[in-house]
């Protein structure tokens, strides 16, 4: 009996030996790989713009906001966005706008200016400053003013690759430098009024639809035009793994594809999706672009609701390269919500968790020096 236990104390201590060596191996290999991919601090020209308009926003903050705001790229906080007010779901996690000085405030809001459109600034500008107006006024107790939070990760000053956050109803970009590429999807950008100081906020993502729906034919329209009920498909909350990409393969085959319209119309269909994509600032959406352009034919258009001005309507936009969905939320045409993300598994770029193993179980799995 005592041999017995002796044997199984000493295969139980080896075990644990080999365990914790291949973890110290792991975790220098670990390391090493995510070394690798954090990009060179680029040198273009507009890059080094965001990032000296970020560095001059970090450099605003205290010590206790910068380490509240602060996280590792890849980290779970980037997938904790949300459509809801924070009044229902809780810390967002990083700077409360009301946390920020008017100055600090200002900085912020310069780097938006930097990675936006003229056009996307003017959006998220109205959005964050007036759609929540109305509601505050209504139930301050459940409607914060201003409900929106930023969200920083990694580090501007050290590396090539950082994102940030911003965060709240109506609104959530994630923006990613990497190298000399940004991106910024996931972006949920929603308005209730939809119209604010005189201006239809998001009045031409809904006007150059029913451009694309008047310009098809009969046979066309009966493809586009589906049943069911109105709603984002890939929205917020609709994953049982927030840390996972969609799989948008189900909807191949569903709607009116772009290689059965005409010239005009898919001129139509790109001015429709170009509404979104040139939310960013027009050096970086045209890079975007061309992977559009790359696949445009393979491009579904479908439609839910009505077809006249008025109507509630629901339509989605599926590339191959970017995925966009509008809806009109609460059975009217005053509140909006839309979508925009990548479908190629480009959501949250390079540091997305989904883009590798996420247990030690699966590493030893995956990883090529363990087979």
């Amino acid at each position: 009996m005592l041999r017995k236990i002796s044997l199984i104390l000493i295969v139980l201590s080896t075990a644990c030996i080999v365990a914790l060596t291949l973890n110290i191996f792991d975790s220098t290999e670990v390391k090493a790989e995510k070394a690798v991919e954090i990009a060179e601090i680029s040198t273009k020209p507009s890059i080094v713009a965001l990032a000296t308009a970020m560095k001059s926003f970090r450099d605003s903050l205290s010590e206790e906001l910068l380490a509240d705001a602060s996280y590792p790229l890849g980290h779970k906080e980037s997938y904790s966005w949300s459509n809801l007010p924070a009044s229902i779901s809780g810390d967002r996690g990083g700077i409360h706008f009301g946390k920020l000085s008017v100055d600090q405030l200002a900085l912020f809001h310069k780097v938006l200016e930097m990675f936006l459109s003229d056009e996307g600034y003017t959006k998220v500008s109205l959005i964050t400053q007036k759609s929540e107006t109305p509601l505050s006024e209504i139930r301050p107790d459940f409607w914060n003013s201003r409900p929106y939070y930023v969200a920083l990760f990694g580090n501007p000053e050290t590396d090539g690759s950082w994102a940030f956050q911003l965060d709240g109803h109506h609104l959530a970009l994630n923006f990613l430098v990497h190298g000399d590429e940004v991106s910024i999807v996931p972006a949920h950008l929603g308005t209730s009024p939809t119209i604010i100081n005189g201006k239809a906020v998001l009045g031409q993502e809904r006007g150059n639809a029913f451009s694309l729906l008047n310009s098809l034919d009969a046979k066309q329209r009966e493809k586009a035009i589906q049943t069911g009920r109105r709603g984002l498909k890939v929205g917020p909350g609709s994953s049982t793994d927030p840390h996972l990409n969609y799989d948008f393969s189900h909807f191949v085959g569903v709607g009116l594809k772009a290689s059965e319209m005409n010239d005009d119309q898919k001129e139509n269909l790109r001015k429709l999706i170009k509404t979104y994509i040139y939310n960013l600032e027009t050096e970086f959406a045209n890079v975007w672009m061309k992977d559009i352009d790359a696949g445009l034919d393979d491009t579904y258009f479908v439609w839910i609701g009505g077809t006249t001005e008025n109507d509630s309507i629901y339509y989605r936009v599926f590339n191959p390269a970017v995925w966009i969905e509008f809806n009109n939320e609460g059975g009217g045409t005053n509140h909006i919500h839309t979508i925009t993300r990548s479908p190629n598994g480009n959501d949250y770029g390079i540091f997305a968790l989904n883009r590798g193993p996420k247990t030690l179980l699966e590493h030893y799995v995956m990883a090529d020096h363990h087979k």
